[in-house]
């Protein structure tokens, strides 16, 4: 089923679509794992970001090509292939750059280098409506980022869901790392709203003034809150 979106077609794998202070965002369920690709973008100049293609290059490309934007970057939370299958094949047809953690870069196996090596505190796109602060936020994977999109969108990954976090069972897990990760979560501004890697939840997005009230993970004081075997 198909509908008149803002700037263009909204599919049934769109969770939701909309602008805010000249920010165009998409959330795309890809993939069969409950995957969530985001694209955020100018909706003036049309250029764009995306985040994680784990999955469904010709879905990704449609929504890009439908609304008329012009990938720029392509930001990866971190290294699982449900979040980064796709991303050599988006970056040579778009020519976009691939931006993530050095030790993500080094997990992965991509044809070329990532163009862009980010580290906690940096800040990508500034002085523009598509500013994204980066986080380091390691636990689930060593190299994992969360990305704060023109103060508004808080791009999790599988650091943060709606109702949980990430797997830390993992052989490169660290339970100690993700209760630490989720904690510099915990401090950021209540108004920013959680986009997650995955339709966990029992919403696809949540603000993190909810989270914080609700999620277990996050109402956690000490990991020896954490059922952890």
């Amino acid at each position: 089923m198909e509908r008149s979106g803002l700037l263009g077609i909204i599919t049934g794998d769109t969770i939701r679509m909309g602008i805010t202070n000249n920010i165009f965002f998409m959330q795309l369920s890809v993939g069969k794992m409950d995957n969530f690709s985001y694209i955020f973008a100018d909706s003036v100049t049309r250029e764009a970001i995306l985040t994680d293609p784990g999955f469904d290059y010709e879905k990704i490309t449609e929504a890009l090509n439908n609304n008329n934007l012009k990938l720029k970057h392509i930001l990866l939370t971190h290294h699982h292939f449900d979040h980064v299958s796709q991303a050599d094949r988006i970056r040579e047809v778009t020519q976009a750059k691939i931006c993530c953690h050095p030790i993500t870069e080094k997990l992965l196996k991509l044809r070329a280098p990532a163009e862009i090596s980010i580290n906690d505190g940096d800040i990508l796109f500034k002085d523009t409506c598509l500013e994204t602060t980066c986080i380091h936020t390691p636990g689930h994977a060593p190299g994992s980022l969360c990305f704060i999109v023109n103060n508004q969108y808080l791009v999790t990954g599988d650091t943060l869901f709606i109702g949980d976090c990430g797997r830390i069972d993992l052989l490169e897990s660290n339970p100690k790392a993700m209760f630490n990760s989720l904690q510099k979560l915990k401090a950021l501004a209540d108004e920013l709203i959680v986009c997650p890697g995955h339709n966990y939840g029992k919403t696809p997005t949540a603000t993190l003034a909810s989270e914080k009230a609700t999620n277990p993970t996050l109402l956690s004081n000490s990991i020896k809150d954490w059922d952890i075997k």
